[in-house]
């Protein structure tokens, strides 16, 4: 008999290997195998099948080597593991070995002596929330479900998750996941859960001692742990009874793995396991993405708004929208520049967030304030110079060009501006308004150079050493700041006008957060010449679900997600006519799409004439998962042309 295993290795196949006869009967799918591999003398795999050596292709073997040993008695997982890697592996196109590598590379090969279960004792009270009961009351009832909690803006995990998962796991044997965006959450969670189950709370991140990992790993498996609170891989832990799984900040990017395979969104990997495994998945955010939001609309999620029906106690923090067509050429508007005096003047400290790092540009009518949009897909038009045409327009996502205006459509002007400041060039502008004032800079390029400049810059604001901080939207995350007393988007445009159609949406959230920073008597200052965009007519009552309707409007108008499974291909290469075949390669292996989908490009990002290096991309819209799937694998066969690179993803986050 021969057994099928597959490896946590990136190669798109299986392996076959002979069972001895003492390993024949206890081979099954699902369970852990020691066998030789390449100059490995024992690599773990899992295998898939066992089966007649007449029923399997061993043309491709010379030989066939045996496995070793088996690590399991029975399988690691409940549900079927095979099944959901072979789904990941289609959905994000990682290697199945690598796909289901993520369940079990982490498993140590012997279990760990645990301490026996804790005597149940009396829990401690939980705090009475309104808003939260008509939530609580379904997870009580309900055994399986999956379900939208919008948050309060100012609630806080630490008193909502202990109620949630107690009214979740009443069960003596029922366990609970928390996936969290972030490791620092871990220990506060940890603290509040852990008086309702009694020494019986797990944690699971990147930074377990290998001990502490094959503990937290058995008392998952074991039903040792009531809940346990992970970071994103925590969602292929296994669980001896898992009743209720619960995503917390759900619109976090951090839970899309991007960096290397396999990749997945773990959203859709913890709603997949939960379906597998009868439990309750709850995704929680105050605000949802708007794909979840559209699964909602359409019943594959019940919402529920865990918000008081009253205002937030307090008038809330000012917000103010500059209309930049009325200060031309200026990078702080003077309400804003005023603004900032008084806040530093005061003793209170300024937030002000660039669009970007460095410095940028776009076109507007130095008269009325025009700018140019794009007609077939919205967002604001970028200008392209090169050194061999005259100026171009160029929409950064759907790659269509037009030449630059000669005459304002809307006044008739011809005197045209481009303008956009980065965070370099905004510190440079506080510096001259506010002489002396101790200014720190936390953005990309902060990141990647020193990480201890990184936490000194940063520090130094929360610290209340600096006054101003300039940074990127990155620099609302985890911001703690006592003296806070205004924030100011300079240049929110960067992020409305972006190829990016989550651009809105991310837009909203970082006004959102930088809200939520604020005090009552704080001042939120947004600079645009978008004055009339949608997202700005929701910040006055901080509006979510007006906004997330609107947003799904568009999405459905423009078939973009969720009514659409993106598959994005980039080409690049120093010859433009390779990275041209490539293209049409491309087109001609999607020729089957017909009007199940869309494809747009090629999309050629700007300034590439200058660096002698070429790129475009194309954005395949397919109208169901499976499309997509199939659009994937196409896009991943394509048969590579010398001296051109191919990059082909699944629900891309980056479009430059």
């Amino acid at each position: 008999m021969l057994a099928e295993l597959s490896f946590p290795i990136p190669l798109r196949r299986t392996f076959y290997y002979l069972l001895p006869d003492e390993l024949e009967l206890r081979a099954a799918p699902g369970l852990r195998a020691v066998a030789p591999l390449g100059k490995r003398a024992a690599a773990v795999g899992m295998i898939l099948r066992v089966l007649p050596e007449k029923d399997a292709d061993l043309t491709k073997f010379k030989e066939l080597k045996s496995v070793t040993r088996l690590l399991d008695e029975e399988p690691l997982f409940p549900e079927d593991a095979p099944a959901l890697a072979a789904w990941m592996a289609a959905r994000w196109g990682s290697p199945r070995g690598l796909c289901l590598g993520a369940f079990y590379s982490h498993a140590p090969q012997e279990d760990p002596v645990l301490p026996p279960p804790p005597q149940p004792g009396l829990a401690a009270p939980l705090p009475q929330l309104p808003e939260l009961k008509k939530f609580l009351e379904a997870l009580a009832v309900e055994p399986e479900g999956a379900y939208l909690l919008r948050l309060a803006p100012l609630e806080r995990r630490e008193a909502v998750y202990p109620a949630v998962f107690a009214a979740a796991l009443a069960g003596e044997a029922a366990q609970g996941l928390l996936l969290v965006p972030d490791l620092n959450y871990i220990p506060a969670l940890q603290a509040a859960l852990e008086p309702v189950f009694p020494g019986r709370v797990g944690s699971w991140h990147a930074r377990l001692t290998p001990k502490r990992r094959a503990e937290a790993w058995a008392g998952a498996r074991s039903g040792l742990f009531k809940v346990v609170i992970a970071t994103r891989t925590g969602v292929f832990l296994p669980f001896k009874d898992l009743s209720l799984a619960l995503l917390d900040g759900e619109h976090e990017d951090v839970y899309r793995q991007e960096e290397a395979e396999p990749f997945y969104q773990t959203r859709e990997v913890l709603l997949r396991r939960a379906r597998a495994l009868g439990a309750r998945a709850v995704l929680a955010s105050p605000c949802p993405t708007i794909e979840s939001w559209g699964a909602a609309a359409g019943g594959g999620l019940q919402r529920f708004d865990a918000v008081p029906a009253a205002r937030l106690a307090g008038p809330g923090p000012d917000v103010r929208v500059l209309d930049m067509t009325e200060y031309p050429g200026d990078i702080l508007a003077r309400p804003l520049a005023d603004a900032v005096r008084r806040a530093v003047a005061g003793g209170g400290q300024a937030l002000v967030i660039a669009g970007r790092k460095g410095y940028a540009s776009r076109l507007f009518c130095a008269h009325c304030g025009w700018m140019p949009r794009c007609k077939e897909c919205g967002p604001g038009l970028t200008l392209l110079k090169t050194a061999a045409a005259a100026p171009v327009l160029l929409c950064r996502r759907c790659g269509k060009r037009e030449p630059k205006p000669e005459v304002c459509p809307s006044c008739g002007g011809r005197v045209f501006r481009d303008y956009g400041a980065g965070t370099q060039k905004t510190q440079e502008a506080l510096s001259k308004l506010l002489p002396g004032t101790k200014i720190a800079r936390f953005d990309g390029d902060v990141l990647r150079g020193s990480l201890k400049a990184m936490k000194a810059e940063l520090e130094s604001f929360s610290k209340g050493e600096a006054d101003v901080l300039v940074g990127t939207r990155i620099a609302l995350r985890e911001l703690g700041a006592p003296r806070l007393k205004l924030a100011a988007f300079i240049d929110a445009d960067a992020d409305l006008s972006s190829a990016d159609f989550r651009a809105a949406e991310k837009a909203y959230r970082s006004f959102y957060g930088a809200w939520r920073l604020l005090g009552a008597a704080g001042e939120l200052f947004i600079q645009t010449r978008e004055a009339g965009h949608y997202v700005f007519s929701r910040l006055t009552e901080m509006d979510y679900p007006s906004f997330a309707d609107g947003e799904l409007a568009a999405r459905r108008d423009f078939f973009y997600p969720p009514f659409s499974h993106i598959v994005k291909a980039r080409f690049a290469s120093f010859d433009p006519r390779g990275v041209e075949s490539a293209g049409g390669d491309l087109l001609k292996a999607l020729s089957f799409l017909g009007a199940d989908g869309e494809i747009l490009g090629p999309v050629t990002p700007p300034g590439q004439e200058k660096k002698r290096f070429f790129s475009e991309y194309y954005l395949v819209k397919a109208a169901s998962e499976k499309t997509a799937a199939r659009c994937l694998a196409a896009a991943q066969a394509l048969v590579q042309r010398p001296g051109v690179k191919y990059f082909v993803e699944a629900d891309p986050h980056g479009f430059q």
